[in-house]
């Protein structure tokens, strides 16, 4: 018989190569249970406030409405930080 042509008895198991073998279940353990959050937070939320003309006069970029406190970067990259009265000025503040 050539040699070349041989079929050794464990030639049947090269179809299974790389399949996942039987490991235990899957996921492993689970994750432990954590409390439920209860209450609310101490901070409330920020609220929505419109910007003023004169803020949309001077960055015209800036939306209507915004959140309070919230920072806006132009198209320019240079960064808008608007109050709750919707007054904006630059953020950081940059020492005069």
């Amino acid at each position: 018989m050539d040699d070349l042509h041989f079929i050794s008895p464990s030639s049947g198991n090269r179809g299974r190569r790389g399949r996942r073998r039987d490991r235990g279940p899957r996921g492993g353990t689970p994750a432990p249970a954590t409390e439920p959050l209860t209450g609310t937070p101490d901070v409330p939320p920020s609220p929505a406030v419109f910007t003023t003309d004169a803020a949309r006069a001077k960055w015209p970029w800036l939306p209507r409405r915004v959140i309070a406190g919230s920072v806006w970067r132009g198209p320019c990259h240079e960064r808008v930080r608007v109050d709750e009265q919707g007054n904006a000025a630059p953020w950081p503040k940059r020492p005069q």
